[in-house]
């Protein structure tokens, strides 16, 4: 009797605890349930209101795509279109008009001009008994040739040309003169005085023209600037600075090539003209050098 009893005690507090137990858990979940249901709510709130922004914004801009193009579909646009086009054509026929001009100037300043005021001094310094035959200036090479009477003559007429500091002289030659291979006769030799031929080839002092100028890279090169000149004695050094890139119109172009009289540099003088932002060196005869650069890819490289 008393066994049955203990069972029964104990399936009571069995069914007490699990009662107890269930109830707790009831009244954990009711309690926990308006939370969730809260923070759901919270969720689904901000997720709204972010695709109601995404699609305001995507209308925004939808909207704002159809205008422009629109617009750019318009005459009026195709009009000013068709104006830039025009007004950069004109602007690159006045770029390549200055470098003509410029370019003939330097050929006519350089040239006659130096070549006028040579002769004037090589005439200025004849002899009496000295007369001239021949005179030859291109591109800062002079040759002189005449006849003296006296075999003196050629000798001060050199002399002479060198204090005048005109020349750097490469080649002299002073010999008597031939009557048979002048064509004179047996009587004409009678009356003929002894003559002495004379050829002065030489190079004039600070003419060694290095001119220089801005090209845009393309099938043919496009003058981005007017030739730049200036003259060198031979050995001399010449410098250009700020070659690595040019600014113009709110364009930046890089350098990317040099021609000196039409042949490229080489791979390290390039480098180096880059690096120093300046190309310099030695001159030993005439040179025109092309500074060739690129423009930049369409919407990078604009003015800062």
């Amino acid at each position: 009797m008393s066994l049955a009893k203990s069972k029964n005690d104990f399936s009571k507090r069995d069914m007490n605890f699990f009662s107890e137990f269930s109830s707790g858990a009831s009244q954990n979940f009711s309690s926990a349930l308006p939370v969730f249901l809260l923070f759901a709510l919270g969720i689904i709130i901000v997720t709204l209101i972010i695709w109601i922004a995404c699609s305001v914004s995507t209308m925004k801009k939808t909207n704002r795509a159809n205008e422009l193009r629109s617009t750019m579909n318009s005459p009026e646009y195709l009009e000013k279109l068709s104006r830039k086009d025009q007004t950069q054509a004109e602007v690159e026929e006045l770029r390549q008009y200055s470098y003509v001009i410029s370019t003939l100037e330097v050929k006519v300043s350089g040239t006659t001009t130096a070549a006028a005021e040579t002769f004037t001094s090589v005439v200025d310094a004849l002899p009496n008994d000295t007369v001239l035959t021949f005179y030859d200036d291109t591109n800062g090479t002079v040759e002189i040739h005449g006849t003296s009477i006296n075999s003196e003559s050629p000798l001060n007429f050199l002399k002479t040309l060198s204090d005048k500091e005109l020349f750097s002289f490469i080649e002299d030659s002073i010999k008597p003169f031939d009557p048979i291979a002048g064509g004179y006769t047996e009587k004409s030799l009678i009356m003929a005085e002894m003559r002495y031929e004379f050829v002065f080839k030489c190079t004039l002092k600070g003419h060694y023209a290095v001119t220089w100028a801005r090209f845009l890279d393309g099938p043919t090169l496009t003058p981005l600037t007017e030739v730049s000149t200036n003259s060198y004695n031979a050995g001399k050094d010449y410098l250009i600075q700020s070659v690595a890139t040019y600014q113009t119109e709110g364009v930046n172009y890089t350098l990317t090539n040099i021609k000196i009289n039409g042949a490229p540099v080489s791979a390290a003088t390039l480098a180096e003209a880059i690096a120093t932002n300046e190309l310099k060196g030695k001159v030993a005869t005439t040179m025109n050098i092309e500074l060739v650069y690129t423009a930049p890819a369409e919407g990078e490289g604009g003015a800062s």
